[in-house]
């Protein structure tokens, strides 16, 4: 393996030692791991943990790679309610939802956390360019997860281009006390 064939193989900014692998798949995978890592240490590719690398730190998105560090898992909370324009507030690390166990991750790209939700209300979420709630359902998983029960106007939630459908159509899925959450 070359690092200008990988370069020209590879379609995106990010990939990982089982991307490789399948790229190319007559050499062992100990030996793309020992070039990986030779790679590395010439700075042609960076690592950003353990089986995750990229060609260019700087054109990182970190909600694609919130996705990459841990799946299944979609950006939601705070993060998606930010994204969205729902919240004013900027989170210092990116939240995500999975199905799985809770986790915490640090890398030198930022801090990134999951939060595990039940499987059954693991939906609700766009796949393209990266898996981010709809803000709907980003306001129903932090109600959920963070326990909020009653909104206050200090979380100054803008409703602006709401869809009411949807959200009505995701509540039910959730306790019937997140149902209960009167929206100002």
């Amino acid at each position: 393996m070359k690092y200008l064939d990988l370069k020209k193989l590879l379609k995106g900014n990010i990939f990982g030692m089982l991307d490789v692998v399948k790229l190319f798949p007559n050499e062992k995978s100990a030996a793309i791991r020992t070039q990986l890592y030779r790679l590395a240490k010439k700075g042609l590719i960076s690592p950003i943990k353990r089986g995750l690398y990229c060609f260019d730190k700087s054109k990182i998105d970190e909600l694609e790679l919130a996705g990459q560090l841990y799946s299944p898992s979609y950006v939601s909370l705070e993060t998606a309610l930010n994204f969205y324009g729902v919240i004013p507030d900027i989170p210092m690390a990116v939240r995500s939802v999975t199905p799985i166990t809770t986790k915490k991750i640090e890398t030198s790209l930022g801090k990134f956390y999951y939060l595990k939700i039940d499987s059954k209300l693991f939906f609700g979420f766009s796949q393209t360019p990266f898996n981010i709630a709809y803000k709907e359902k980003a306001l129903l998983d932090y109600f959920y997860l963070r326990r909020i029960k009653k909104v206050s106007r200090e979380m100054r939630l803008r409703l602006n281009d709401w869809d009411w459908k949807r959200y009505h159509e995701y509540s039910v899925h959730f306790p019937k006390w997140v149902q209960e959450i009167k929206l100002l």
